[in-house]
């Protein structure tokens, strides 16, 4: 008889948000190689979510072709969608357009602290010292990461693409918040094929707009529309929210730090972009943040 050892849902969980990091990582080299093609950004990301929609809706169909929405979760479930797909990348998209994407990589890896701070308000949830140390870790290893791509003096135009960047960490807390309230109504299949049928809905109008700007997509640029719509979106925001489902919000966050070491990577080997020695003490600096949050309540904290 053979014996298969049960992997821990944690386990499973923290695999699954690693993936997502991964390909999360890999999307801003996909999505800079789209932009450098002429594709307009909110045309992208509706040709993303339209693609991942008509993906996800068939195999959620015949996986669960009885799940119905509730009456009561619909708010909810709107609002998830909305801050987690269309404002999240409304924000990003101009944001980046704005500021540098160094510093937009920095601002964005402040969203675990503002997880923190809101379910500390929203819960009373008080967070363990060795957790505030994790997060501060991994949010300093970004720093090292693109410290030396600083250096442009401060204007209007970047002080406005920073407002809009934090506008983006926001939506995201939004959106991890409210995915987490519905999490127990909805399978994670039926939940990220939801929202992103509703995301995809609300990005129209944007696209739209954009018309005027539209034109012909060549084969790279559909290529790399297709990764980010299958692995970036159908996948990714499936394997999301089925971690949401087994680790703490906070853990969760922390992984979206190793986003700009993935990103950075992918930068050397696809764009042939340099990296420095500070950067990979800081890609260290940040795998150790992540590390730390994940940890058990060490014993040196036990009394506290």
């Amino acid at each position: 008889m053979n014996y298969r050892p049960k992997i821990a849902p944690s386990i499973r969980a923290n695999l699954a948000i690693t993936i997502t990091v991964l390909f999360w990582g890999m999307s801003f080299v996909s999505s800079k190689t789209i932009l450098n093609a002429g594709v307009p950004p909110f045309t992208m990301a509706f040709l993303r979510f339209l693609i991942a929609s008509v993906l996800l809706y068939p195999i959620f169909k015949k996986l669960e072709p009885g799940t119905r929405i509730i009456r009561k979760d619909l708010p909810v479930l709107v609002v998830s969608a909305l801050f987690g797909v269309t404002i999240y990348f409304l924000f990003e998209t101009l944001g980046i357009k704005l500021t540098s994407a160094a510093t937009a990589s920095m601002i964005i890896a402040s969203i675990p602290v503002f997880t923190v701070c809101t379910e500390s308000v929203i819960y009373k949830k008080r967070i363990p010292p060795f957790k505030w140390l994790g997060v501060l870790l991994s949010v300093a290893g970004v720093y090292f990461i693109i410290r030396e791509k600083q250096g442009e003096q401060p204007s209007t135009q970047s002080f406005l693409g920073n407002l809009l960047m934090l506008g983006a960490c926001l939506s995201w807390v939004i959106y991890i918040i409210s995915s987490k309230r519905i999490s127990d109504s909805f399978s994670g299949i039926a939940l990220t094929t939801y929202q992103t049928l509703l995301g995809t809905l609300f990005l129209l109008p944007l696209a739209l707009l954009e018309r005027d700007s539209w034109i012909p997509i060549s084969p790279v640029a559909w290529l790399n529309i297709l990764y980010l719509a299958v692995f970036c979106s159908a996948i990714s925001y499936f394997l999301y929210i089925y971690s949401l489902s087994y680790l703490d919000s906070v853990i969760v966050s922390s992984y979206t730090n190793l986003i700009p070491v993935v990103s950075t990577l992918g930068g050397i080997f696809f764009l042939g972009e340099k990296i420095t020695l500070q950067q990979i003490l800081g890609g260290l600096i940040v795998i150790a943040g992540v590390f730390i949050v994940n940890m058990n309540k060490p014993r040196f904290f036990k009394n506290n």
